[in-house]
């Protein structure tokens, strides 16, 4: 059904008499939205804008300082008819121009009044920003001398010419950069490793500046002016900004797209011109350090902040010109609360409904731009508290109160005495307790599985390492990498020649001598004894020859399958005494096995399925079952492999001082999960994503216990450390 607009305001016989008119300082532009025309007028003075749409400016345009306000209104409706605005319309619109200082006029108290209460709104808006110590800001300078000095050099790169050369040195770059990608991403553990923080910080500050110079420049390079850049502070960070508003009066909305992008474009530029400095520096200077920083920060800034949309930064103007759609947010906030209104407490609202092509961007808008926004303000939350862990706890209590307290007594409020809900009171509140008790208990009382997921190396349960009892020279190999052995089977053989000689002496002298036992008799008693004590010191000599001559001939300690990639290479080689040669493994029975932070340990406690699942990552799409899932008790100096590490590729970070790779930063826990492979179809050595079943929790217990880990994280490590 159309919306009944109300027509008459019991307000109106207060700015009726009123003789009001634009500052004759106010800047008007004319802009298209959608085919619609708006207006938008600025005050130089305080840089204070506000949009008009074409009834609403056909009212404002007949404002002189002589008509009153009544005459105009009569006057508008007799030209616009349906079309025109009506008087609660009219109020609105002199209260958001009076508070943006666009309109004067000798004003009554009573309208005063009336006209102060979109005052409020940006009161309590200013509060908001004070109130915000994250988010400081700090004038510094006025650059619009310097960005019209080189206006000349500006508008030459912002012109066909200059793209055409952006777009060769930035896609020139990229196409250098892809045959380098693996030392591009070696490169990424030097940048983020504690010695580059002071250069990361210091690159980030310049490349933010040249981003915000190109903010400024486009928007001088279309007449706009440019007045204030400073400092603010981003979670502690000092960051350049600059003020580009004068924009958002720009006619042209590409234009203001442009603007809005600007910074990217010319941050781009700079890191590509830093990506041919990187490749032609030597590796470890200080340029090919700087410039790699550069790249790095250019790309991950500008995607997951300047160009992202669902926060206020460039993205979000971009998109919300593209879409013509001005006031994105507040819009789509106000949409998707009026749908509750409307569809839900039946309260017929005096705004009309956005047009039908925006109303799914506007919904979609607010659901994303919600949950993403507390995502971010979590991340804040946790970056705070580990580097001051008091102003974390702080911050956290401070997100409950900004999330869920204030949000309720807003909600309580406007049940218990907002005027629209008038005969739908009932209604509203039955619909919002029932609400409440869905989502109460939905997370607070239905238990649902908690699941824990970590990653492991997959090993064979008995292994046992080959070693050359003694040095020799391979002769002969008589079994192959990967057959299967039984305990006691020959691998290879060696031979040593020197020891071939001695048990050849050692037999000869033997010899000798039990002849010369034979020839004392049982006359020569005393030489007959002679020679039994040298025949009993050769006899063991040539016995311990002959076990080190068998020792040369390598055999399986176990039932099991040989591994020796490099066996064949052996033959005719010398291998020293103790030479690593195989490993013979019982490939039927594998375990996995993860490292656990102690937070995490923790939940080994809750584990109630004895069949953990596991995926290896030679085959992620089989899910497989262990079995026996078992947690040492006592925390690990060393990890189970250096592939769950940082150097391997693995989460877990690890001091750089081993050359191993297997000291962990923080102490570990280890947990051994079996996994049956009885026909030997799962090779060991690959990595292993466990995930494990633990006992059933509330959600509001499970994001709550994640939440607080998150901010003892940080004084968890330093505590083991």
């Amino acid at each position: 059904m159309p919306l009944v607009r109300p027509t008459f305001s019991e307000s109106w016989y207060r700015v009726a008499p009123l003789k009001a008119r634009l500052r004759p300082s106010a800047q008007v532009s004319r802009q298209y939205y959608r085919g619609e025309r708006w207006y938008v007028v600025r005050d130089p003075a305080g840089n204070q804008f506000h949009r008009l749409s074409d009834a609403a400016y056909r009212f404002v345009g007949l404002l002189d300082g002589r008509r009153t306000v009544a005459e105009a209104w009569d006057l508008v409706g007799g030209q616009l008819a349906d079309d025109a605005p009506t008087q609660p319309e009219v109020i609105q619109i002199l209260s958001q121009l009076y508070s943006a200082n666009l309109v004067e006029a000798d004003i009554t108290p009573d309208a005063t009044v009336l006209l102060r209460r979109h005052k409020q709104l940006q009161k309590r808006q200013l509060q908001g920003r004070l109130m915000n110590v994250l988010f400081p800001r700090i004038p510094m300078w006025d650059p619009d001398r310097f960005l019209k000095l080189w206006m000349p050099v500006t508008r030459l790169m912002l012109s066909k010419f200059g793209a055409a050369l952006w777009l060769a040195v930035v896609f020139g770059a990229v196409w250098a950069l892809v045959g380098r990608w693996g030392e591009l991403r070696a490169g990424a553990a030097d940048a983020i490793s504690p010695g580059n923080w002071p250069f990361l910080w210091l690159t980030f500050v310049l490349i933010k500046f040249i981003h915000e110079l190109g903010h400024a420049s486009s928007c001088r390079r279309f007449g706009g002016e440019v007045h204030e850049m400073g400092i603010m502070f981003l979670v502690f960070i000092p960051t350049p900004y600059v003020d580009a508003s004068t924009a958002w009066a720009f006619a042209n909305k590409w234009q203001r797209v442009f603007v809005g992008a600007g910074g990217m474009i010319v941050e781009l530029f700079v890191a590509a011109l830093c990506a041919f400095v990187w490749i032609n520096t030597a590796p470890g200077s200080l340029v090919h350090q700087l410039t790699y920083n550069a790249m790095l920060i250019a790309s991950v800034s500008t995607v997951i902040f300047n160009a992202n949309p669902l926060l206020r930064y460039d993205g979000y103007y971009i998109l919300s010109d593209l879409l013509e759609i001005p006031n994105l947010r507040q819009r789509s906030v106000e949409y998707a609360l009026g749908l509750i209104k409307r569809h839900v407490f039946r309260v017929k609202l005096p705004q009309p409904l956005p047009p039908v092509g925006q109303r799914v961007w506007l919904f979609l808008y607010a659901v994303l731009s919600g949950i993403y926004r507390i995502f971010i303000g979590i991340m804040i939350i946790v970056v705070v508290a580990w580097t001051v862990p008091v102003l974390g706890i702080l911050m956290a209590l401070g997100g409950v109160a900004t999330w869920i307290l204030m949000p309720l007594f807003k909600l309580g409020k406007y049940l218990m005495l907002e005027p629209e809900l008038h005969r739908k009171r009932g209604r509203a509140f039955a619909f919002t307790l029932a609400v409440a008790t869905g989502i109460f208990v939905l997370i607070g009382l239905i238990p649902f599985w908690v699941y824990y997921e970590a990653v492991g190396i997959v090993e064979c349960r008995d292994r046992q390492v080959v070693h050359m009892a003694g040095g020799g020279f391979v002769n002969e190999i008589k079994a192959r990498h990967g057959q299967s052995l039984r305990r006691g089977d020959a691998i290879l053989v060696a031979q040593d020649p020197q020891l071939d000689a001695e048990i050849v002496q050692l037999e000869a002298n033997l010899r000798g001598l039990e002849a010369q036992r034979q020839l004392a008799g049982v006359h020569d008693q005393a030489q007959r004894q002679i020679a039994e004590i040298r025949i009993g010191a050769i006899r063991e000599r040539l016995e311990d020859a002959v076990r080190r001559r068998d020792g040369l001939t390598v055999r399986a300690p176990i039932d099991g399958e040989l591994i020796a990639p490099q066996l064949e290479e052996m033959m005719h080689t010398y291998l020293p005494r103790g030479q690593e040669v195989a490993i013979v493994a019982t490939t039927s029975e594998l375990v996995a096995k993860a490292a656990l932070e102690q937070r995490d340990a923790e939940l080994a406690a809750l584990v109630s399925d004895p069949n953990p699942q596991i995926r290896l990552a030679g085959a992620i799409g089989t899910v497989l079952r262990g079995h026996d899932a078992q947690l040492i008790n006592a925390a690990q100096d060393k990890l189970p492999s250096a592939s769950l590490g940082h150097a391997g590729g693995g989460e877990i970070a690890t001091d750089p001082r081993d050359a191993s790779g297997r000291t962990p930063m923080t102490r570990q826990f280890e947990m051994r999960v079996m996994l049956d492979n009885p026909s030997a179809e799962w090779f060991p050595g690959q990595r292993a994503y466990i995930r494990f079943r633990l006992d059933k929790r509330p959600l509001l217990w499970q994001w709550g216990r994640r939440f607080w880990q998150l901010l003892q994280t940080h004084s968890a490590k330093s505590k083991w450390m």
